[in-house]
This record gives structure tokens, sequence and C-alpha cells, in this order.
């Protein structure tokens, strides 16, 4: 998040819009989720000339990581907003997806991602970082943001330096608190 914008203080009406649109990204993370992994099932072996499978997977994935970025972002600048306010109640959630995947590997995936052209011809802005060469228990893999990695048997999915699988599940874990402190504050926030 750019530092203006985080140190920006919100009105109320704002916050309002905020609170709707961070849970809005939330849910969409999820519908994502699942468009994505339907996706990886259908398409074993395609190649971007077979219709269907293997170039749904690149869209399904390029829609799930926009959402993800803007999800979490918007859940840190509410969390910001909710600290002024004294309420904290938020960071919890944040601690947890910290845990799991840094803001930053968030948005280079996201930026690789969307800038991916950039990278292609080397005129991206963090080049030294868009290959990363993961190193796991019984293998090491080079990746980027650009190409996804499913183990099914060790239960991993990557996509560029974020473990998805253990993002998602720390989302879904605090998705109910999400709903109810996003709902709390569109209900009780003043429009104007």
């Amino acid at each position: 998040m750019r530092h203006d914008v985080e140190q920006q203080e919100m009105n109320g009406e704002q916050l309002l819009h905020l609170s709707c649109q961070t849970c809005q990204w939330w849910n969409a993370v999820f519908v994502q989720a699942r468009r994505f992994l339907n996706a990886s099932e259908v398409s074993h072996g395609d190649t971007p000339w077979d219709e269907g499978g293997g170039s749904m997977l690149v869209v399904e994935r390029m829609f799930l990581i926009t959402a993800i970025y803007h999800a979490i972002e918007d859940l840190r600048k509410l969390g910001i907003e909710m600290q002024r306010r004294n309420d904290n109640s938020l960071q919890p959630v944040l601690e947890s997806i910290q845990a799991v995947a840094s803001f930053e590997d968030i948005k280079n995936m996201r930026d690789m991602n969307e800038h991916g052209l950039d990278y292609l011809v080397g005129k991206g802005r963090k080049p030294d970082q868009y290959q990363l060469t993961v190193h796991r228990e019984h293998y090491k893999l080079t990746t980027t943001p650009a190409w996804t990695f499913i183990d099914g048997n060790e239960g991993i999915m990557l996509l560029g330096n974020v473990e998805i699988t253990k993002l998602l599940l720390a989302m879904k874990e605090h998705l109910p608190l999400v709903h109810e402190k996003t709902k709390e504050i569109f209900n009780k926030e003043p429009l104007g």
C-alpha cells in the first residue's frame, strides 16, 4: 500500500465504502479459488492451443491473485482505520495472513502477474525477484508468479513464492470475523 494512502485518514463515508469493498473482495477470493481449482482439475497437459483447460487455468489464476491482493490490501487499510478508532479486532486476521505469506510476496505476486510482459522483456521493477527458487523438504523448484505448481501428494500449491493453500486456509478461518466486522462498520458509519 502506498505510504500516502496508508497515512490518509478516511471519513465515515469512505470507511463505509471500504468495509463493503473489503467484504466483496474476501467473498471473491473464495469464488475465484473454486474456479481456479476447477480449472486445475481439467487442465492436465493442455497446451495453449487446446481450447479450455490450460488457458482457463491461467485466467482463473490471474483473477484469484487479483482477488487475494485486493482482499488483503483493503483489510490492511480497514485495520489501520479501525486502530485509529481504538479497535484492534482485525489485527489477528492480518497477523495470521502474514504468518503464512508476507504482504510483500502477495504484492509481488500480483504486480508480476499484472505486468508479466514487462518482466518477460526484462523491464520489470524487481527482476531479481521474478524467478524464485523454492526449497521444500524433498525438492527444489524454480518458479515465477506466472507459473502454478501443484503437488497433490504433498498438498502444496504455489503461485510464485506464495503457498496459496495455506493462505486460503488462513483466510477461510477468519472469513466469519471479516464478515462480522465489515457489516458492523457498514451499519455503524454515517454517510457524508
